[in-house]
């Protein structure tokens, strides 16, 4: 990525790594530092350094990025305090701007706005800091500096005398490191804050910095000139119109919530939200409640050069005849450990009627529920993306249902499981009866010598690779509801050996490394597995149908690029929750945060259209 990433930007790409380092970038000019307009907030730079920064910089800026060690010299560690003191926020934008070329380091300016790049650079600064240094830096400057300085860093307190500077303009402020401040001070009153600690005075510092860059505990959220229009429609044939309800408006980023707005639809179902922040960064979903069920509208984005969109909500009245329901696409993934199949699929459910299905009773469960899906005999380790077993999702035998309406429409409702299923010897099988007419069927075996694949239910079995691996493909369409799909494996590894993969040197995350043999199926099996079911499932939604009824999907590089650092970011997470060095609340916040960024990037529009 790294050797791309170079040839992109300064044509590089095949250029030994002699002649790359003695490549020179122009050394620090502040005048051509171009001054932010407004405060860059971090909060809107997460994603940006995220997907720019952290392969090298590290994601929580501890220069271990996974190509840090390919560099000359080691990036520099934004989360060390020490790293930044003799740094201005200006030093880093020019260098951000302009590369460290001699270093291997790119200049970005190609690929990022100034705005792009200041936000960056503000997420980046935050590393190393925290909202309780801040706040406790506040505090101090309200005892001992505001009364001069002012409340904002104005220099318009009460007590002011003279021409104080201004902390707040970034002209000031952005071209001082922590250090050329700390002397500053010193030397103009070296009585304030004499008798404070090193921590102390640093922490005012980290406060002062705030009025020029938005902390990343702050939202970054600003009014502007977006506009959204939306027009509510009744789905139903015969339906009511919709008027007089509430629409909700909420806007998120990096998928946390920033801002809410609420109005009411006219008599001809129609609303409209303004003064909306036109910010790529900010993402906006419109939600109405009908009937007791939540519509929701696309993503929606407004931008500089596009500041208004226009959307459309549909609702619809409720039917409990599940005769419409269809699975549009399945994707069912097999991998293996010793002694147990890794299984994933995602399961998208739509409906071909023009009502949301509310559900109907089945025995065993005391509410109504809507679609189900059938486990294979012997599945243990059962996680759901979306919810939990005995809350949104209910189990009675082997079978799973969910209880959540399904709206009308093509792949409205998207189930992803993940399971183990243990085997004692070297071969295992498993199967599956779909309730429902299929679409689109996809199945993966991972291929591996010795491993032998029979697949009843499903056409091909060529083998194809993907990312590093290959796999087994076998597929069908239009496949009528009560079809069944079997899948008999032979030449597993038995419990208690060495994965082959291991000891040829595979990097599968989460498999035993050579010589240390997994003894039996272990409950961290399935949890390991995640992360890769997730990523390879993930890749099937935009792999082309060999048959030609879907045109090849091909994404632009950029979106290749950020889809795959959030895959083996997601992986790795899955890998230190089932090591245990992360406990279950933030393995579960990280990976909806993770997950959430993933699905919005495949939902981009990309460089050719498709079907799948």
């Amino acid at each position: 990525m790294l050797a791309v990433l170079l040839g992109a930007v300064w044509g590089a790409q095949a250029a030994p790594l002699a002649a790359q380092q003695s490549l020179q970038s122009p050394p620090f000019d502040l005048a051509q530092v171009p001054m932010p307009a407004e405060p860059p907030a971090a909060r809107l730079g997460q994603s940006i350094y995220v997907q720019n920064c952290a392969p090298c910089h590290g994601e929580q800026g501890m220069g271990d990025g996974p190509t840090a060690a390919e560099l000359p010299s080691p990036p520099t560690a934004f989360a060390d305090p020490d790293a930044v003191w003799a740094l201005s926020p200006a030093e880093m934008f020019h260098t951000t701007k302009f590369g460290r070329l001699e270093a291997m380091m790119p200049p970005w300016q190609n690929e990022l706005s100034d705005q792009q790049i200041w936000r960056a650079v503000a997420y980046a600064w935050n590393l190393h800091t925290d909202i309780g240094q801040v706040s406790a830096g506040e505090d101090l400057y309200g005892l001992s500096c505001a009364g001069c300085h002012g409340p904002n860093g104005a220099g318009d307190g009460p007590e002011a005398e003279g021409d104080l500077p201004n902390l707040a303009d970034p002209a000031t402020a952005l071209a001082q490191s922590q250090e050329a401040w700390l002397a500053g001070w010193q030397s103009a009153h070296p009585e304030i804050g004499g008798d404070w600690s090193a921590d102390q005075q640093r922490q005012v510092l980290e406060y002062l910095r705030s009025f020029t860059i938005l902390p990343v505990w702050e939202s970054g959220y600003r009014p502007g000139p977006g506009v959204v229009h939306g027009t509510v429609v009744q789905g139903t044939p015969g339906g009511p119109a919709v008027e007089q309800t509430v629409v909700r408006l909420d806007g998120y980023v990096d998928f946390q919530p920033v801002a809410a707005f609420t109005t009411t639809v006219d008599a001809s179902g129609a609303f409209t939200f303004t003064g909306l922040a036109a910010d790529e960064s900010v993402v906006y979903l419109a939600t109405l409640g009908y009937g007791g069920i939540s519509y929701t509208s696309p993503i929606l984005r407004l931008t500089a050069d596009a500041p208004s969109a226009e959307t459309t909500i549909g609702v619809y009245e409720t039917t409990e005849d599940a005769a419409a329901i269809r699975i549009d696409r399945a994707h069912w993934i097999v991998d293996y450990q010793p002694g147990a199949l890794l299984v994933g699929q995602i399961l998208a459910f739509g409906s071909g009627g023009d009502r949301t299905f509310v559900g109907h009773t089945v025995d065993g469960v005391d509410v109504p529920v809507t679609v189900g899906f059938q486990l294979p005999q012997g599945a243990q380790e059962v996680m759901l993306e979306n919810g939990a077993l005995g809350d949104r999702f209910r189990q009675v035998g082997d079978m799973i249902y969910d209880t959540a309406p399904l709206v009308p429409g093509e792949a409205t409702k998207q189930i992803i499981v993940r399971y183990a299923v243990p085997f004692s010897e070297t071969n295992a099988q498993i199967g599956q009866l779909f309730a429902y007419p299929i679409t689109l069927i996809n199945l993966l075996v991972v291929d591996t010598p010795g491993l032998e694949a029979a697949v009843t239910g499903l056409e091909g079995g060529e083998a194809q690779d993907f990312q590093g691996q290959s796999y087994r493909i076998w597929q069908a369409a239009d496949l009528p509801a009560e079809s069944a799909v079997q899948v008999a494996l032979s030449g597993l590894p038995a419990p208690g050996t060495a994965d082959p993969r291991s000891a040829a040197g595979s990097a599968s995350a989460g498999l035993p490394a050579a010589g240390q043999p997994t003894a039996t199926f272990t409950p961290w099996m399935g949890w390991v597995m995640g992360g890769l079911a997730l990523a390879a499932l993930a890749g099937v939604l935009g792999w082309a149908w060999r048959n030609g009824r879907v045109q090849t999907h091909t994404r632009n590089q950029d979106l290749s690029r950020q889809r795959d650092e959030l895959m083996r970011r997601i992986a790795e997470l899955d890998d230190l929750f089932a090591q245990g060095k992360v406990d279950e609340r933030q393995w579960q916040g990280q990976r909806a945060k993770l997950k959430a960024r993933l699905l919005e990037i495949s939902l981009r529009p990309t460089d050719s259209t498709s079907g799948s």
